[in-house]
């Protein structure tokens, strides 16, 4: 529809040429509304007051404002609304970022576990003895027990729980 059929139809509502009920009014953006009539201007689903989003005076359900007016770009919001369709891109924005990032990310020198030898993330990084483990990955050699750094001990560059490694190493009495 037309922003003016819209205007007539709104005013036309909100004037009272159409006789709106208590028991069918819906009261947003200023105005009194049909609760059947209160639909967003993109995909004219019908809205609630409070869940609507206000543009040039129209209201709007969120995913099809995002994808009409919000950020442009993949990472700009949370819905899929939010992602640069074909002909939004042929616009040209008068906002341009100049910027150079700063650092490039070196895929190459990710560091690895030395138990198992995968690429370790920061989320589930641990680092024992100063080794860079997977947080599941800090195993007893002994009992294979997932142990925290509190509770490792070393012996000739392999890690064990205090009991293993007393049972392994200890002197001759606590075996």
């Amino acid at each position: 529809k037309s922003k003016k059929q819209w205007y007539q139809r709104r005013v036309a509502i909100t004037a009272g040429e159409k006789s709106v009920y208590a028991a069918e009014e819906l009261k947003a953006l200023g105005f009194v509304w049909h609760k059947t009539c209160f639909k967003c201007s993109g995909c004219e689903k019908r809205l609630e007051s409070g869940k609507e989003v206000e543009h040039d005076e129209k209201p709007w359900c969120k995913n099809c404002y995002g994808k009409r007016f919000g950020p442009k770009g993949v990472g700009g919001g949370a819905t899929a609304g939010c992602l640069q369709t074909s002909e939004e891109g042929k616009s040209s924005s008068k906002y341009k970022n100049t910027n150079q990032p700063a650092k490039q990310l070196n895929l190459g020198t990710q560091e690895k576990c030395v138990f198992c030898e995968k690429t370790v993330y920061a989320a589930e990084k641990l680092i024992v003895l100063n080794k860079i483990f997977h947080k599941t990955c800090v195993k007893c050699k002994g009992c294979s027990k997932v142990m925290s750094p509190g509770d490792v001990l070393e012996h000739e560059n392999d890690i064990y729980c205090k009991h293993c490694h007393t049972n392994t190493f200890g002197p001759e009495g606590t075996k």
